[in-house]
């Protein structure tokens, strides 16, 4: 069964690498962090002399085969072990599976051999092949899966964050950094060092948030929904021609926009069921941006479902004509601004 990420870290810190390891899940910036601590762990150190021949990292999607067996099989050059690391290595494929599995069922005892995924098996449930795989290595080595952080764990990881860089967050500023940000680990750690040179040894307040951490795509888009529902004509053009002035493809705008109206549509439902928005949570894979819900929850209260359900048509239509090649793009999303914007007021709760 595969390790938690508590439990590898219980595992690190006992000193004594496995022979295989499989590191994988939603969560790619946890994945190739830890791949790192075990190669640490395997006692190979970059400095030393001899680490290019006790040292072997591959990629998995340029490599051959018969290059990550050869470095396994062979033996460590004047040390105890050597360190074979490959990511992203499909082993499911018809040439390599068999070679794979036997492989990681039985490693050469003089070699930690690490398997880690950042697009191979990052989403979805892994099929017959990947699980076998993910078998073979749990019975000789370690298995671990990362998968996708909620909010609330990302929020506590910014503040042990800002607090190791000698700077305070506090959790409700570190929830409007996900919400402007994303919750992608590798670019919210990016921002916070960015944050933390900002407010040097102090707090880093939500202003600063506002005015230094980048906005993500779907943070700029929620502006604009939030201008359309309030009818504000200038505020949602103003916004759409900031989305257009950065080289967005105006098809990646738009299916943010719906998946904007999505979250609206689908907190109504629930609204007039008499649910919480919460509860859809679980149920449309909104752990780590449950936060997107709350906002539906408070907006979708000023329109009918009625004029939820027209919105949705008028952006389906939008998207039926941007994949069209006869239609000017950027026309179509203005013309769609409009027509979201008329019917926000036509269809408004009274």
């Amino acid at each position: 069964m595969p390790l938690s990420e508590q439990e590898l870290k219980l595992h690190l810190k006992q000193g004594v690498p496995a022979r295989v390891y499989l590191l994988y899940g939603e969560e790619n910036y946890l994945t190739a962090h830890y791949a790192e601590q075990v190669i640490r762990l395997a006692g190979v150190r970059p400095n030393d002399s001899l680490a290019e021949f006790n040292m072997h990292r591959f990629d998995g999607q340029e490599c051959s085969f018969d290059a990550i067996e050869e470095a396994a099989e062979a033996l460590p050059l004047m040390a105890d072990r050597k360190c074979v690391a490959v990511c992203n290595c499909d082993v499911t494929s018809v040439a390599v599976f068999d070679r794979a599995m036997a492989l990681v069922s039985d490693p050469p005892e003089e070699t930690v051999l690490i398997f880690w995924m950042t697009t191979l098996l990052s989403e979805g449930k892994p099929n017959t092949k990947w699980r076998q795989f993910i078998d073979a290595v749990d019975k000789s080595g370690i298995c671990v899966c990362f998968p996708r952080k909620t909010t609330e764990e990302i929020v506590r990881m910014l503040c042990a964050g800002a607090n190791r860089r000698h700077c305070t967050l506090r959790p409700e500023v570190a929830r409007e950094l996900v919400e402007q940000c994303g919750n992608d680990l590798n670019l919210l750690l990016n921002e916070l060092d960015k944050l933390c040179a900002v407010a040097g040894h102090g707090e880093i307040t939500s202003a600063i948030v506002g005015e230094v951490a980048t906005k993500n795509l779907n943070a700029q888009v929620f502006e604009l929904s939030n201008a359309i529902l309030k009818h504000h004509y200038e505020n949602a053009y103003t916004i759409l021609h900031k989305l257009f002035a950065s080289k967005l493809e105006p098809v990646v705008i738009l299916a943010a926009l719906s998946g904007s109206y999505t979250d609206l549509y689908r907190a109504k439902l629930a609204a007039n069921a008499g649910q919480r928005a919460e509860t859809l949570v679980e149920e449309f894979d909104y752990k780590s941006r449950a936060f997107r819900l709350k906002y539906a929850a408070r907006d979708c209260s000023r329109l009918s479902l009625e004029s939820l359900r027209e919105s949705l048509d008028i952006l389906a239509q939008a998207d039926r004509r941007l994949k069209s090649y006869t239609s000017d793009k950027r026309t179509v999303l203005e013309e769609t601004a409009a027509k979201l914007i008329v019917t926000a007021k036509l269809g408004k709760i009274q």
